[in-house]
């Protein structure tokens, strides 16, 4: 009956409501800890592209050393003293009958951690180097506990992960942590046959959509987005903005006051 009123009269709430609040709550809570005196339009929406990313003949570790510094950069991060490291190779892969495989990544992506005497150590999985995309959500999310890890309380809350995740929108990098969030893909050759599924990150793709939808309005555009997204995302993304564009009092306290405002009030 409640999925019959919504089609009939359409949802209430993009997301169901608690969680559509926790969006917007960790919303304000980074843009008062993170964005104080800066304006949405300042940051880049990160895309795919040579702007952000400049090509490179590094390989291997090299290579990932250049995404990194790249990601840095976008993050506003560049001078923030951290060391990269590779995981040793993974291993994945169930054989499930004589030519069927069903396989699935169990290891992190990435890690964070603070050593003992205070260095930053962040982790990727050496995979990752060929799928450019997950490697650029992977490093994201990781600096991402890097900036949150100076605010104790968001540390310690329970959300901390999904809060991370949203950093990363936040950060200007919501495209690459929204293609990577779930991907399914079947793959086969003349020796076997299977399915490999691979996630990244903590946030649903509704819930990404959302978060790149809620960057898109508190910027003012967004930046060309719509073209490098998955299009099962971008067609979230846009009744995402419909849905915000209907309800603007969900933004309202995240706009900065005009000066010209806060001399009338």
């Amino acid at each position: 009956m409640t999925m019959m009123l919504a089609k009939l009269f359409g949802a209430r709430t993009f997301l169901d409501p608690e969680v559509e609040q926790w969006h917007l709550d960790v919303w304000a809570t980074l843009i008062e800890r993170f964005n104080e005196g800066r304006s949405f339009a300042d940051t880049p929406v990160a895309l795919p592209t040579r702007d952000f990313f400049p090509p490179t003949e590094a390989t291997g570790h090299a290579k990932a050393e250049h995404v990194f510094d790249c990601v840095k950069a976008i993050m506003r991060m560049p001078d923030w003293p951290c060391v990269l490291e590779p995981q040793p190779r993974r291993t994945t892969g169930q054989q499930v009958a004589q030519f069927v495989h069903i396989a699935g990544d169990e290891a992190p992506n990435g890690t964070f951690r603070v050593e003992p005497d205070g260095v930053v150590v962040i982790t990727y999985a050496r995979d990752l180097l060929d799928d450019p995309m997950a490697l650029v959500a992977t490093l994201a999310h990781e600096l991402s506990h890097y900036l949150l890890a100076s605010e104790a309380d968001l540390v310690e809350d329970e959300t901390h992960e999904l809060m991370t995740d949203l950093t990363v929108a936040f950060a200007g990098l919501g495209v690459f942590g929204a293609n990577s969030a779930f991907s399914f893909e079947q793959h086969g050759d003349a020796f076997s046959q299977g399915w490999r599924s691979r996630s990244s990150g903590y946030l649903s793709p509704r819930s990404w959509a959302f978060a790149l939808a809620v960057f898109g309005e508190l910027r003012g555009d967004d930046g060309g987005m719509a073209n490098y997204l998955k299009p099962e995302i971008e067609g979230l993304r846009r009744q995402a903005v419909k849905y915000l564009r209907k309800k603007p009092e969900l933004l309202g306290h995240l706009r900065p006051v005009e000066a010209g405002s806060q001399a009338r009030s």
